[in-house]
């Protein structure tokens, strides 16, 4: 079996996530899937020099954070030669002064609900990351993006009772010759440990890294 090699890159202000502990808790779990090795990173010159080493990277970053020029050229020519990508939660609001790194997700986080219980819909069910999922329910932050669903495939939403609004919880896109996938979810523990969650997560680092079609 070809395996998917996958680095597992994490913030480092940890507010208010635990970017070290929730990203080792990743790293474990996705190393038990039998087609991802996860190495688990908070080394932020693997960016501009080591990616080659890998088939696809993952996001969990902190808000605060920064990208040098140099980083943010090695990750968007990673993924235009071919690469994969994963944007989770706070990637949408990372390095917030890189325009080229947000176009590249399609994705800038314009506030979030409060931390409530809420229902995920599926959008696609013909889409190999969506296919066969149920609606299910998560306890987490629900993200308000500046998003353009014409750059991108939308998969999953989700309704705000608070302001009577649906969101776009994850969606797909490729990016030059590599593929993108952002999944909004992944505030704290709870939200991680969510098998829903998890098995989304796992299909879509599989999409991004060509080991699935569609």
């Amino acid at each position: 079996m070809n395996v998917l090699k996958l680095l597992l890159f994490v913030g480092t202000d940890g507010r208010p996530h635990d970017y070290e502990g929730n990203g080792c808790y990743l790293t474990k779990l996705l190393n038990e899937a039998v087609e991802i090795e996860a190495m688990f990173s908070q080394d932020y010159e693997v960016l501009a020099t080591g990616l080659n080493l890998f088939d696809a990277v993952l996001f969990y970053t902190d808000d605060v954070g920064k990208l040098s020029q140099t980083q943010e050229r090695g990750l968007l020519h990673f993924i235009e030669a071919g690469g994969g990508f994963v944007g989770l939660h706070t990637a949408a609001s990372s390095f917030r002064d890189c325009e080229s790194y947000h176009r590249m997700l399609n994705a800038f986080l314009d506030g979030h609900s409060p931390y409530m219980d809420f229902t995920v819909s599926i959008a696609d069910d013909s889409d190999p990351i969506s296919a066969g999922l149920s609606t299910f329910e998560i306890t987490d932050e629900l993200y308000y993006l500046k998003h353009d669903p014409t750059r991108s495939h939308d998969l999953m939403r989700a309704y705000d009772g608070t302001k009577d609004e649906t969101h776009v919880v994850a969606f797909k896109h490729t990016y030059g010759s590599g593929r993108v996938f952002y999944f909004a979810l992944g505030h704290d523990m709870k939200a991680l440990m969510n098998p829903n969650f998890q098995e989304v997560l796992r299909r879509g680092i599989l999409w991004v890294g060509w080991h699935l079609e569609g």
